[in-house]
């Protein structure tokens, strides 16, 4: 059953500004040990097509990286557009010109080239800013101008035409692990990259078929790939075409998802373990070894079907209220090969994130965004307890949604869940964009501080945080 939520269409209209300013609009008080960069990244199309910007796909939109940096309890805001060549080809030509996902073309150009939008992830490492979409290889942006520095295509060792935008960044081993798609053999590549920015594995897996994978989990010995129930492969695919996969993707109820578990030295083998159900994978949060088995909880759509017309709806604000997520956790017995799943949760449950440090080791709490049934959209936050603690919820404010929590610890030494969560806040009735600071201790209890922007930001699925940058 569809549904129209005017709220869900207003958090992804498109806003075309790049902004400098300090954040004066702030209820309560910035930490002053909150120092450092919250950097997120979203669609924002700036030139729309003449279809409007409601035929878009969720995935459709120029990128727009923000910066929001914090220091001795002041914050400042920055967004530039990552400026592809594609993006800089559609403002020469001053139209809606190289297609998306769910609009064509307003023109037809001559030389057109692949349209790369970077516009769902910002991540810092090895003294870069990434910024990444599924469909097209890694851009880097300079961490404190946000100016484009270019495309990145491994040192040469790039084996497919994308990679995530999703990667991984062990804590432990200042590694990055990425993983890339494809709509023909080899459907899945995987990368390591070094904490100084070398590559040092780069590797192709075979998979079943060919699915969407959005990101992977690390435990402490292995990478566990969720090959969910979907497939992305066509008789004839166009790899100039960055949205091909994408274009050709269609749920696949005669399979049920399986994990890959493959150890994380270069060469390993992999092992398939097939779960009970066919369901589809977007976010995990956190997987970690213990007693011969991997045990991982993970953000799960029961009915993929829903998923994928939901995505192509969403900036209408057309959404079937059957298709929430739900929070799962999955056990596979390395010794048996047997895979058992167990659904946590009957509300809805998506962009899930943990104290960082605990990355592939076990942990304590898990946050996401959430929405209970009849609420529309995710209007709340959740903290998951793996060892005995209630569930604890943030309180629903009407008119407004939220996202993804990114924690930051209080020092480098403070146990988990001693630090901060933040997350983007829509204010629809209002149409602005907020920025709630909240002690990761109550995230049921009133914000820390919540921040307004001074431009409406569109709505942001990822982001990351790093003190690394002056």
């Amino acid at each position: 059953m569809q549904i129209v939520d005017s709220n869900l269409a207003k958090v992804m209209r498109p806003n075309p500004v790049e902004p400098d300013y300090t954040i004066t609009q702030i209820e309560g008080e910035i930490s002053r040990e909150l120092n450092g960069t919250l950097y997120r990244n979203c669609p924002n199309q700036n030139i729309p097509p003449k279809a409007g910007v409601e035929a878009l796909h969720l995935f459709d939109g120029d990128g727009l990286v923000s910066a929001i940096r914090f220091d001795d309890g002041q914050a400042t805001y920055r967004g530039r557009y990552a400026r592809t060549d594609s993006f800089l080809r559609e403002q020469e030509q001053g139209a809606f010109c190289l297609g998306t996902l769910g609009a064509a073309s307003d023109r037809a150009m001559d030389s057109a080239v692949p349209n790369h939008q970077a516009n769902t992830n910002a991540v810092y490492h090895a003294g870069r800013l990434w910024v990444m979409q599924e469909t097209i290889p890694p851009y880097f942006v300079d961490p404190v101008s946000l100016e484009m520095q270019g495309m990145w295509d491994y040192d040469g060792k790039m084996l497919g035409i994308a990679s995530s935008a999703h990667p991984k960044i062990d804590t432990r081993t200042g590694q990055m692990i990425q993983c890339g798609y494809q709509p023909t053999a080899p459907f899945l590549q995987l990368y390591v990259v070094e904490p100084d920015g070398g590559v040092s594995l780069a590797e192709t897996i075979d998979t079943p078929w060919a699915s969407k994978f959005h990101e992977i989990a690390i435990t402490e010995n292995y990478f566990v790939i969720p090959l969910g129930a979907v497939d992305i492969s066509s008789p004839n695919p166009d790899l100039n075409d960055p949205l091909a996969g994408l274009k050709a993707l269609r749920a696949r109820p005669d399979v049920n998802m399986q994990f890959g578990v493959r150890g994380r030295e270069p060469g390993s083998p992999i092992r398939w373990f097939e779960t009970p159900s066919s369901h589809y994978i977007f976010h995990t949060f956190n997987a970690f070894e213990r007693d011969g088995k991997i045990f991982m909880d993970a953000c799960t759509f029961v009915n993929p079907t829903i998923m994928i017309e939901n995505l192509a709806n969403m900036r209408a604000g057309k959404v079937d209220i059957r298709s929430d997520s739900h929070h799962f956790l999955y056990e596979l017995d390395l010794d048996t090969g047997a895979c058992k799943e167990t659904q946590l949760s009957e509300f809805s449950a998506e962009v899930p994130r943990i104290d960082d440090r605990r990355l592939g080791n076990e942990y304590r709490f898990g946050y996401a965004s959430i929405g209970f049934p009849g609420e529309g959209g995710f209007r709340r936050l959740m903290k998951h307890s793996h060892t005995g603690e209630p569930t604890v919820f943030q309180e629903a404010i009407e008119n407004q949604m939220i996202s993804e929590p990114v924690f930051v610890p209080r020092s480098d030494d403070a146990e988990e869940d001693d630090g901060f969560i933040l997350a983007q806040r829509y204010d629809a009735a209002n149409e602005r964009t907020g920025l709630d600071i909240l002690d990761a201790r109550g995230i049921d209890q009133e914000p820390l501080a919540r921040l307004w922007m001074d431009e409406r930001i569109p709505f942001s699925v990822h982001g990351s945080w790093t003190s690394a940058v002056a």
